[in-house]
């Protein structure tokens, strides 16, 4: 992206604040008075000035009725982003080995990921040796896990830990067996198959921003 995800959200952040307002239909000094913001820092975060903070994001939501968590999900999805619930990346790390292996990659990772950045490079993607890592160990961006899930011939929705569990037993079994077939040298097999606010509150849409950002770019060190 020619933005950084972080930029991309905070624009998509006004915008809906904007649309959130307009569905309000209250004007900028009106909300300011409900919510306890001057009129001008709501003027300069709308026209996206200046990013909105965690608490003014809760508050400014709260004074028209409107539920954070769901604008910030209608912001992720108008700047391209996935704001997933978090997926124990225990499982995730487990269908990517599984898939892994399926496809004769495990063995040798190194190797693996030679052929995969070859593969993404042809669709325009380009795998950096840290997005691959990420994958391995289960937090790969949305994105990149739909990539690979395409190179794996794997449903990119098993890969990210949102299908049915029985549908994911399902493809947990094929896989298996094509683990197995390879093991005994059949090789030609597809895969594929925000100090009035709660703490709580707060808490929890900052925790969403930032495993937004995280899943997007990878935490900051």
């Amino acid at each position: 992206m020619s933005e950084t995800s972080a930029q991309a959200l905070h624009g998509a952040l006004a915008a809906e604040l904007r649309a959130a307002q307009g569905v309000a239909h209250v004007n900028v000094r009106a909300w300011a008075e409900r919510a306890s913001i001057t009129h001008d820092t709501i003027y300069r975060i709308l026209n996206g000035k200046r990013p909105v903070t965690v608490v003014e994001l809760v508050t400014l939501c709260r004074a028209i009725d409107d539920d954070p968590l769901e604008l910030l999900g209608r912001a992720a999805k108008r700047a391209g982003l996935d704001l997933v619930d978090d997926v124990d990346e225990v499982v995730r790390s487990d269908r990517a080995r599984l898939a892994l292996e399926a496809a004769g990659l495990w063995g040798n990772l190194d190797e693996a990921y030679t052929k995969a950045r070859s593969a993404l490079s042809k669709t325009g993607h380009l795998l950096s040796l840290r997005e691959w890592r990420a994958f391995v160990d289960g937090a790969g961006s949305h994105s990149l896990v739909v990539a690979l899930a395409d190179f794996l011939e794997v449903p990119a929705d098993y890969l990210l830990g949102r299908t049915p569990e029985d549908e994911a037993q399902r493809i947990d079994a094929q896989l298996g067996f094509a683990k197995s077939m390879r093991s005994f040298g059949v090789t030609q097999i597809a895969a594929r198959s925000l100090d009035e606010l709660e703490p709580e509150e707060m808490a929890t849409v900052e925790s969403a921003i930032r495993a937004l950002i995280d899943k997007e770019e990878g935490p900051r060190s």
